[in-house]
């Protein structure tokens, strides 16, 4: 199957995260492989932060589909959340209150007209801007898959929302924000930015009811990339070593060792 026919296959979501998706590496998985090599392809668990994220993307990006996003209409996590997630063959869902705070982020987000949102937006809703983009190239010897957020004026753009978008620049190695940003501009060719958007609302003027949110626009260094690199390449020995066709150690052999 040629690259172009691969890409297709990938923009629908089955696939990209399916069975057909695990044939390439991803961002996802230079963290797994990492920090714990023994979860490499086992399903991850979602949970509060990750779904809510989920729906902030949909709302922003495809409005049309999140409206079939699965929501419990319910206060508590009880016997009725339970009967929903069952219903819904689902394993964990946002509370209505949950997605609201998302909601009410976007809302902000889509009408604010202040020159820190309007620039952003300018950017994102350009009318040559294609939204969850797929991707797939050779990095380092390896088959890898990306699925940028929007590719807009020869930019990849990758929104996030954050509990602190002032320790943004801080947190990202942690999240993997740099390995990401590494393994995109190699599969797209362009440079990557983040938009930022914080969670928590703020309060302004005297007016009940007003407020705004933090933003926040980061792009990452040379140095940044080049420890990247570093990361995904000792991501990439624990796979040769563990995972490959040639492996040679199975991953239930892992001794962790050190001094102290």
């Amino acid at each position: 199957m040629e690259n172009k026919e691969i890409i297709e296959k990938l923009r629908d979501d089955k696939h990209y995260y399916g069975e057909f998706g695990k044939m390439f590496l991803s961002n996802s998985d230079i963290k797994v492989l990492r920090d714990n090599p023994e979860a490499f392809r086992l399903d991850t668990p979602t949970n509060e932060n990750l779904e809510k994220g989920r729906l902030f993307h949909q709302l922003i990006l495809e409005p049309e589909k999140a409206k079939d996003f699965p929501i419990a209409d319910v206060t508590r996590r009880d016997s009725t959340y339970k009967k929903f997630l069952e219903d819904n063959d689902l394993d964990f869902a946002l509370k209505t209150s949950e997605a609201d705070e998302i909601k009410d982020l976007v809302d902000w987000f889509m009408n604010d007209n202040t020159t820190k949102v309007k620039g952003m937006k300018e950017y994102l809703f350009d009318f040559d801007a294609k939204f969850e983009e797929p991707m797939v190239a050779d990095i380092l010897g390896h088959k890898f898959k990306g699925k940028a957020d929007c590719i807009s004026q020869e930019m990849i753009i990758d929104l996030k929302t954050s509990q602190d978008v002032s320790k943004f620049t801080r947190n990202a190695p942690y999240y993997y924000y740099d390995t990401q940003s590494f393994i995109y501009q190699t599969l797209y060719g362009m440079p990557m930015v983040f938009f930022v958007i914080g969670k928590t609302p703020k309060p302004i003027g005297t007016k009940p009811g007003s407020f705004t949110y933090d933003v926040g626009i980061f792009n990452p260094t040379p140095e940044t990339l080049a420890r990247a690199k570093e990361k995904v390449e000792h991501a990439l020995y624990h796979y040769d070593k563990y995972f490959s066709q040639n492996a040679e150690e199975s991953v239930e052999d892992i001794i962790y060792k050190g001094q102290f």
